[in-house]
């Protein structure tokens, strides 16, 4: 049996997106019990019988600490997420990437970054395509991360989590976003939209409801949550009448799959994965086409059989991204970067 490390170091109580994707997959590897699983944790805690890393920062993690330890617990391979691989210490990788970094780094730059920020983003430049050539094996969380690698990077899409589904509850007549203020998100475009919607169903209480860091102008409307723990995450993809995701860049379009499970239909620009996660489950529409996403959001409210047919749809679609096909599409790649 191989012994596979699995670079967890992202996990966090509370976390989303890559927090809650390295989680599930220990989890679904450990359920799969193909291989001795050695796990590294931040926060061991959120994951028992891990093994403790202190090493900071990252890049101290993954160019010195990560190849001593295959060395030291005598892997055969090392699950990462990350994009920096050890330029020396051997060993087998096996990577998982979500989107490359060079767009996190350009909005970095435009944010104005502090200096140990820039620094490292340096460093990444440097080091990334190099990095992934010298990989065992690279999965790429979606097609639209694929295309943008300079090798051979088969998709491999995350699992939707259980407690991400519908509820029989009547659908309340608000529009949910998340939003956390990231540039990408497009929060002006959001609330825009939110407006010309609200204006053109006057009569019928439309509101939007803002989950995340980001807090905008009080106007009528719209509620500002705030962070909210999972639980009541879930009710609000459920009683929903439809998402709303502005994002102009998505590596994977996981709030948009999360609504789809619940039942809710998804409004979305056409961009990077959003079409891979919406699918069928939703419409749509080029980035700055306010009009598009007023007019297909307003239709959601003024024509049931259609939101039932996108909520079907949505249901359907995401009803294929499993964890368990996750860990058996894993452990395959590993069994061949292993050997016998």
């Amino acid at each position: 049996m191989a012994r596979l490390g699995i670079d967890a170091t992202s996990v966090a109580p509370h976390g989303k997106g890559i927090s809650r994707v390295q989680r599930r997959t220990v989890e679904a590897l450990r359920a799969l019990d193909r291989h001795e699983l050695v796990v590294f944790a931040r926060h061991p805690a959120e994951l028992p019988g891990s093994v403790p890393v202190d090493e900071r920062p990252a890049l101290r993690w993954e160019q010195l600490a990560m190849p001593r330890a295959m060395r030291r617990h005598g892997l055969d391979a090392m699950l990462t997420w990350t994009e920096r691989l050890p330029l020396g210490g051997g060993g087998r990788y096996v990577v998982w990437l979500f989107e490359p970094p060079t767009h996190r780094i350009r909005q970095n730059r435009i944010a104005g970054a502090p200096p140990y920020q820039r620094a490292s983003d340096l460093v990444t430049l440097a080091l990334w395509r190099r990095s992934l050539r010298g990989a065992a094996h690279v999965f790429a969380g979606s097609r639209a991360t694929a295309d943008a690698l300079d090798r051979d990077a088969p998709v491999l899409y995350p699992g939707v989590d259980a407690e991400f589904a519908p509820s029989e509850r009547r659908k309340e007549p608000y529009v949910f976003a998340i939003l956390s203020g990231d540039p990408r998100e497009d929060v002006e475009g959001a609330l825009r939209v939110f407006r010309s919607v609200r204006g053109r169903l006057p009569f019928r209480g439309v509101t939007l409801r803002v989950a995340g860091g980001f807090r905008g102008p009080d106007e009528a409307g719209v509620e500002y949550l705030g962070r909210v723990p999972d639980g009541r995450l879930v009710e609000l993809y459920q009683h929903a009448s439809a998402y709303l995701e502005t994002s102009r860049y998505e590596g994977f379009g996981f709030q948009a799959l999360e609504a789809l499970a619940c039942g809710t239909p998804v409004v979305a620009t056409a961009v990077t994965s959003l079409p891979e996660a919406v699918d069928g489950g939703g419409a749509l529409c080029p980035p700055g086409g306010d009009e598009c996403l007023v007019s297909e959001l307003a239709r959601l409210f003024e024509d049931a059989e259609h939101a039932e047919r996108l909520r079907a749809r949505g249901l359907e679609h995401a009803a294929t991204f499993r964890w368990e096909r996750v860990a058996e599409t894993i452990a395959a790649a590993v069994d061949r970067v292993a050997g016998p």
